[in-house]
């Protein structure tokens, strides 16, 4: 296997998400209450080397020393002989650094953060043992490494990963800038949080997009026709002089006919977008709604959050890294062309 053909291809595949990403993000710099997409990458497990017919190396089993430091929630590992074994969706990964946290259920996992500075293990990876299972942690947990420490066989002459691959794409739902329209339904969300809307299968879906409108039996829905909910149904509007307070409270002419449900989510990373400019929850994930702490603007639009020159800047950068990876790929296939063509004839 041509290790250096792998690495550039992968490579080459996660630049064109990345790429595709960025294009669907300055394709939608005027849209209203638009959040940008984020691509992440990691690479893919590091498998180990080994020498073929040839003797191996004496190294000599020293004990399982660490590097150990805890900074908060955190924990940090470093080992300098042998492995850590850590389970990834595409296989076991042997690994000197470690970085994790110990989940609800007391296990050494890897973690992220969410908007609300949260660390979250859902999704992420085990630290296993020697028996590769993985392992819960309490009390000595420098102790419970050193003996979780994998020595392989002396063949072993290090480890080795075969590119990279985009791990998921997540949307970043910071806030965008505020248009004055002046539109007597054009609400923005000053916060986290997200108006409630009905589709037409009758599902509630979310949405950053403000920019409302009446039907002809007098119910605020979206600009495609989507049902605004408000906290006991529908907003049904039938007079003239409509306002709407930073609460969300809705008043028409003065006499108060609902109040639009504006909610936040504690686990607005499981939102996925389904087009029209609406959020649904992830399959078999139930949102954990919670009370909106911001202001309501009515007379106000919220803008897109895309940097269009950031992400043009990175769009170039992704461009000469995929021409990089091309002229790899090329300077591998005449060295194994030659190989066979050159070296095999002599």
């Amino acid at each position: 296997m041509n290790r250096g053909l792998y690495i550039s291809a992968t490579a080459m595949m996660a630049n064109q998400r990345r790429l595709e990403a960025i294009s669907n993000n300055l394709s939608n710099l005027n849209t209203t209450g638009f959040k940008k997409d984020v691509v992440l990458t990691e690479s893919f497990p590091e498998v180990l080397l080994s020498k073929i017919n040839d003797r191996p190396d004496f190294k000599p089993r020293m004990e399982n020393e660490i590097g150990y430091e805890t900074n908060g929630n955190i924990h940090r590992a470093h080992t300098d002989e042998g492995y850590f074994m850590v389970r990834t969706p595409n296989g076991i990964s042997y690994v000197k650094d470690i970085r994790f946290i110990v989940d609800d259920e007391g296990y050494l996992k890897t973690f992220y953060k969410n908007e609300q500075d949260e660390y979250r293990t859902n999704g992420e990876n085990y630290i296993l043992d020697q028996n590769r299972n993985p392992i819960r942690g309490g009390g000595n947990i420098e102790g419970l490494l050193e003996g979780i420490v994998f020595h392989p066989n002396a063949k072993v002459i290090g480890t080795m990963s075969p590119g990279v691959k985009v791990k998921k794409v997540v949307t970043d739902f910071t806030q965008g800038e505020f248009l004055d329209t002046g539109g007597v339904f054009d609400l923005a969300l000053k916060g986290s949080g997200f108006f409630k809307v009905q589709g037409e299968d009758g599902e509630t879906y979310y949405t950053r997009d403000g920019s409302f409108t009446v039907n002809n039996i007098g119910e605020l829905i979206t600009s495609d026709g989507h049902r605004v909910m408000g906290s006991g149904g529908p907003i049904i509007i039938n007079g003239d002089d409509v306002k709407i307070t930073k609460d969300g409270r809705v008043l028409v002419d003065g006499n108060m006919v609902g109040s639009l449900d504006i909610v936040d989510l504690n686990n607005k990373e499981f939102l996925r977008k389904i087009g029209d400019n609406l959020y649904r929850m992830a399959e078999d994930v139930d949102a954990e709604e919670i009370p909106f702490n911001g202001e309501l603007l009515q007379g106000f639009l919220e803008n897109s959050n895309v940097d269009s020159i950031k992400e043009m800047v990175e769009m170039i950068s992704l461009l000469r890294n995929f021409e990089s990876c091309q002229k790899a790929i090329r300077v591998q296939d005449e060295m194994m062309d030659k190989s066979a063509n050159e070296i095999g004839r002599v």
